[in-house]
């Protein structure tokens, strides 16, 4: 009987662990989206998991950041309710896509993230995003 309820427990405790965890974005679009979302919900620290390591990144991000923090309470709520708008994905090669997003706050104004495939792994290439075409 106490074996039962031993492994009723262990069952339980691997169930919620499972679902608790965040699914691991694959493809450049969940990549993408990821970030995005994570970046719309001020959740920086995520979001920062899924941009190209490089010290020009790294800049860029902390710039992005700071200028998003400074945003009212009222707009910041606006952008963490938003959803996530795909106007297009253009695939530059097998390696590197452009993906042209909105979000519903400011469907208006559309931006433009750089999504780059190292080692297998996708990562968002700010450089693109702030300096156009590098």
């Amino acid at each position: 009987m106490k074996r039962k309820f031993l492994f009723a427990i262990v069952g339980l405790m691997l169930l919620s662990a499972s679902c608790n965890q965040r699914k691991v974005p694959n493809t450049d679009i969940e990549v993408a989206r990821a970030f995005i979302k994570d970046i719309l919900e001020n959740n920086f620290k995520e979001a920062e998991t899924y941009v190209l390591k490089e010290e020009t990144n790294k800049q860029y991000f902390d710039l992005f950041k700071k200028e998003y923090e400074s945003k009212s309470r009222e707009e910041l709520e606006n952008y963490k309710n938003a959803d996530i708008i795909i106007n297009e994905i253009s695939p530059v090669s097998d390696s590197v896509s452009i993906v042209n997003y909105s979000n519903s706050y400011k469907k208006d104004k559309s931006n433009k993230v750089k999504m780059v495939r190292v080692d297998g792994q996708w990562f968002v290439d700010l450089k693109y995003t702030f300096s156009g075409n590098m």
